[in-house]
């Protein structure tokens, strides 16, 4: 293990586990690499205040210049100066070059595949994590602190213009959404078993950013709803995403 003064910043839930596939995204990443790092908590309410104060930078920037800060967030004290670091991918691709591994064939996302997986990341953004808060709004709201979820339900119903319980879907509707999401994990599983070699994962037994990607949504969905959405997945693609998240177990801990 790697000896590492690293700081990973991760929203709190009402479980002892995060919920946040993107935070899971790089918490995959870190435990797979085996760097020693120590976790920040901050409510979704403080997420801005606390990376400036710690001199994160923002997310994103929008048109307007109004800075927009999101979790997961890095601090790196390992060398000096330290590096601030915010967005899942930038973070793997910076612990990627400061830690390589010696073997290469464990590099999670080599340079000559980094537009594929751009690609994939699309892909599974709009055919899956975005057609999931009308199946799991209610899930999500249920784990986040007592606090966060004031700031969920406002930040959502001023999106939405509605209720959370109003944007959730219910009875024929529902289970139509959701076979258009297993119909999107079928595709995955279609598509993963074009590749040659063992192994459940997208490289075979080696992580990959695919794997980080996939995996942190799967976490997500396990333990944000695992009565109603993990019953489902697990039960899609002859049982796929059941060995998937088996093949991951060794690389979930929480420190």
């Amino acid at each position: 293990m790697a000896v590492t003064k690293i700081i990973f910043l991760d929203i709190p839930t009402v479980l002892p586990v995060p919920t946040s596939p993107n935070t899971w995204k790089v918490r995959l990443t870190l435990n797979y690499k085996e760097l020693t790092y120590g976790t920040k908590w901050v409510e979704t309410a403080d997420i801005e205040s606390v990376c400036k104060s710690l001199g994160i930078p923002p997310t994103i920037v929008l048109q307007d210049g109004t800075p927009r800060y999101t979790l997961p967030a890095l601090i790196d004290n390992t060398f000096t100066p330290p590096a601030f670091l915010s967005d899942s991918t930038p973070i793997i691709e910076y612990l990627e070059r400061t830690y390589p591994d010696p073997d290469s064939s464990r590099a999670l996302c080599p340079p000559a595949s980094r537009a594929l997986h751009a690609l994939f990341e699309y892909h599974v953004a709009q055919s899956i994590t975005t057609q999931l808060l009308p199946v799991m709004v209610m899930h999500m709201y249920n784990k986040k602190t007592p606090r966060d979820r004031i700031h969920f339900r406002q930040r959502t119903e001023g999106a939405f213009g509605k209720k959370l319980e109003d944007i959730e879907l219910k009875g024929k509707d529902r289970e139509e959404h959701w076979k258009k999401i297993e119909h999107a994990f079928d595709m995955l599983a279609a598509s993963m078993r074009t590749r040659s070699g063992s192994g459940e994962l997208f490289t075979g037994s080696n992580l990959s950013l695919a794997d980080c990607t996939l995996g942190g949504l799967l976490l997500a969905l396990r333990y944000d709803s695992p009565d109603e959405a993990w019953i489902r997945v697990s039960s899609w693609s002859n049982g796929k995403w059941t060995r998937y998240m088996a093949a991951l177990s060794k690389w979930i801990a929480v420190e």
